[in-house]
């Protein structure tokens, strides 16, 4: 006789895919007409603009372009002119078993970029690109969690309780941001904005109802060049605030939020040349992550027949959020005669991730961009190469997933060339999985039930070492509650070396 199960469902995403991969795209450049011969390349800055980030029939699919701007010293005149180019790519990555019920979140960025001038009218444009992407399918997790039976069968069930993490709704929203910045007064003249440098961070969130608002701030870096060549840096901080919709997730829920800027567009500039509108496109991933209680039931038995179980194993887990903030400083030797700090910014690598036991270190790769001036009024940049560590306990079998972001940066000159100082946030989440073995089917013999004829009526025995009530119960074909009777326990109090008097069913 078959015997039904009651089960209980819950609602998931599993993450199927989290890959980081590397390419290299690279762009051979005419230098238009209208801007004069190259003596030089100053400095390089790229920045990629995903435009596009889709579930395909053949897997995850990441288009848009990297906006390349480059500095650089014309032959015959003073100062720095810029050229500005754009690499165009799509990739698709393979991930099997998805389809459109899948969620996918991306992000994408620059590590490196350098030119090389072929000759004073053309140049080589090389891009280090990085693409980050997280696949989560739905998922429903069945879990029996007790037998049914229509007349009375001696059914003894043991059901535990486990409490595991979920995520219940990855979601994305793309928002525009609408603000004027306004270019640093103190210098002489309306100047020249030679390259934008944008960057995007959360500063609070909160989940009110089925709502999570955040809210954040767009920095942008601005590297100008006044009418007199003076190179200088303006700083602007926009304000940004939106809501999104937090979906299944309930009030009790976790989440982790990224802000992403994915393009931007200067408008002309104000008469005096120090106010310009600009807009900018970002998007704002969340990823809710649950804990709920499951039941499961774990063993069964009949005291009046014997029972076949049918066990499978199910798979759940413990999710950790940590953020971290790891300091930067580093020094580098270039050059004596530096006079000032034009401009710097660091470009983020891939994080890898090293175990040793139970201690997991994650190593990160930079690398910084330097503008500076020398003491004879001459430009020059320097790229320097660095990697810092964030050391975080990691249990066997976990995985860890981790996000970085520059909080902050500085160059300062030093006697034998630069320092830099600043600050990098590590959002970190790891995912510790554990196996339960649960009954998925039971068939009761009814044709052959027990036998008790020529056995005594009460057994008197002492339990074994880690032996349990429920233990002794299944195996002399009697329940917990006719044991604790007949001995004046509890069902939850633990066991001692006490002489037992077992009751058998009859």
């Amino acid at each position: 006789m078959e015997l039904k199960l009651t089960r209980t469902d819950t609602n998931y995403y599993a993450l199927v895919q989290d890959n980081v991969c590397g390419r290299e795209e690279t762009l051979e450049m005419i230098v238009p007409d209208a801007c004069p011969d190259i003596a030089q390349v100053v400095d390089t800055c790229g920045y990629c603009c995903l435009t596009r980030r889709e579930i395909t029939d053949s897997g995850a699919l990441l288009a848009g372009a990297v906006r390349v701007t480059v500095l650089y010293t014309p032959e015959g005149e003073d100062g720095l002119r810029r050229l500005e180019a754009e690499l165009s790519f799509q990739h698709l990555h393979e991930c099997q078993n998805t389809d459109s019920t899948c969620c996918l979140l991306a992000n994408a960025w620059v590590a490196a970029a350098e030119t090389r001038m072929i000759n004073p009218r053309k140049i080589l444009i090389r891009v280090d690109l990085r693409e980050s992407f997280q696949v989560y399918c739905p998922r429903v997790l069945s879990a029996c969690n007790g037998l049914e039976a229509g007349e009375d069968l001696g059914l003894q069930q043991r059901t535990r309780h486990y409490q595991t993490a979920f995520v219940v709704q990855p979601m994305e929203k793309v928002f525009s941001l609408e603000e004027e910045i306004t270019l640093n007064a103190g210098r002489n003249g309306p100047g020249t904005i030679l390259r934008i440098s944008p960057s995007a961070q959360c500063s609070e969130a909160r989940l009110i109802g089925s709502k999570l608002v955040l809210k954040g701030t767009v920095c942008l870096q601005i590297l100008c060049q006044g009418e007199n060549g003076e190179l200088y840096t303006t700083e602007a901080d926009l304000p940004l605030s939106q809501m999104l919709d937090a979906g299944d997730a309930g009030a009790e829920a976790k989440f982790q939020v990224s802000l992403q800027v994915l393009n931007w567009t200067l408008e002309p500039a104000s008469n005096d040349g120090r106010t310009v509108p600009i807009t900018l496109e970002l998007t704002a991933q969340a990823v809710f992550c649950e804990t709920v209680p499951v039941a499961v039931l774990t063993d069964a038995y009949s005291v009046y027949y014997p029972l076949t179980l049918q066990h499978e194993t199910l798979s759940l887990q413990q999710i950790t959020d940590i953020t971290k903030r790891q300091a930067i400083r580093s020094s580098v030797d270039t050059e004596p005669n530096i006079r000032s700090i034009c401009n710097c910014h660091i470009e983020l690598g891939t994080a890898q991730i090293s175990r040793e036991g139970e201690q997991g270190t994650l190593h990160v790769s930079a690398e910084a961009s330097v503008l500076f001036l020398r003491e004879d009024g001459s430009c020059g940049s320097l790229r320097h190469k660095f990697s810092f560590e964030v050391q975080q306990a990691l249990p066997q079998d976990s995985r860890l997933t981790c996000h970085c972001s520059v909080e902050q940066i500085e160059a300062l000159p030093a006697a034998s060339g630069v320092e830099l100082r600043g600050a990098v946030e590590v959002q970190m989440e790891i995912f510790q999985p554990f196996q339960v073995s649960g009954l998925c089917g039971a068939d009761l013999d009814r044709e052959h039930p027990f036998d008790h004829a020529g056995q005594p009526s009460i057994v008197l025995r002492r339990p074994a070492a880690g032996e349990q009530m429920w233990d002794i119960a299944k195996r002399y074909a009697t329940t917990c509650q006719e044991i604790c009777a007949a001995n004046g326990l509890s069902e939850e109090q633990a066991l001692g070396t006490q002489m037992l008097l077992i009751p058998r069913k009859r």
